[in-house]
């Protein structure tokens, strides 16, 4: 058995845009002006009752916040870190500097060396380099620190053969002070000499120059030639000659060339 007389009324919707919740014990308006007891079991709408309405209640959206942070009172540690960095390398550039001075005074001012402990050691003979000449090397004693190195290397002679012979030359090598010594007597697997003089009569008439030849012997292995035939003297057509005018070498040796004045050409 229905105790509706009539089917209920359909939904309407409030006139408020904001939802509202029905609560009991309160009243409030529907879109015709009626006003309704939350209490009532059942109320009439046109002369007609039915059971409490449930109570609807919608959420609301939540407002979106944006929370802005401030680094007024934070410190960069990137800006930081590249700050101390360059101090660090200004200060260990400083400190190296200071060090490399200071050695180098010590150094520079360190008392010579007493003339009479100064001596040339492991002395070696070396290649022939020219005409009757081998190197020899020798290493000295003396501090290349030593402000004046140079001139006591260059001042102080060796002993090859029973003779005294002063450096040709001084260097700094690995830490030593090297001295380089040209001996020019008693070396004779150094000595060249010339053989086969052939003559090859006029350059050409009228150029007043002869040309001669000769075969130039005893010449050292992995030796420079050229130097060899330039400083080998000679001796023909009763003239004297400290060496070859030009060299050449060939399949049969090495072979001097001169062109000697002649009236007759």
């Amino acid at each position: 058995m229905s105790y509706y007389n009539s089917p209920p009324p359909p939904y309407q919707q409030h006139a408020s845009t904001t939802p509202q919740a029905f609560r009991p014990g309160h009243s409030h308006s529907t879109t015709q002006g009626h006003t309704h007891n939350g209490n009532s079991q059942n109320y009439g709408h046109h002369g007609h009752g039915y059971g409490r309405q449930p109570s609807i209640a919608v959420p609301k959206r939540p407002v979106p916040r944006i929370v802005i942070h401030s680094r007024s009172n934070e410190t960069d540690p990137l800006l930081s870190r590249e700050r101390h960095r360059q101090n660090h390398d200004l200060a260990c550039c400083f400190f190296i500097t200071i060090g490399a001075i200071f050695i180098l005074g010590v150094f520079y001012f360190l008392p010579s060396m007493p003339p009479d402990k100064i001596a040339w050691t492991n002395l070696e003979s070396h290649s022939c380099t020219s005409y009757a000449t081998r190197e020899y090397v020798a290493e000295m004693n003396v501090s290349p620190w030593s402000r004046q190195w140079t001139n006591i290397c260059m001042s102080t002679p060796v002993v090859v053969h029973g003779q005294p012979h002063f450096p040709s030359r001084c260097e700094y090598r690995s830490g030593t002070v090297i001295g380089h010594f040209a001996v020019k007597y008693n070396e004779p697997d150094c000595v060249t000499y010339w053989s086969g003089y052939r003559d090859w009569g006029c350059i050409a008439k009228g150029s007043r120059k002869r040309h001669i030849e000769q075969h130039l012997m005893n010449v050292p292995a992995n030796a420079d030639y050229k130097e060899f035939c330039a400083t080998t003297p000679a001796r023909f057509l009763d003239q004297e000659f400290s060496g070859a005018d030009s060299c050449f070498n060939s399949i049969w040796g090495v072979y001097g060339q001169w062109f000697i004045n002649d009236p007759s050409c």
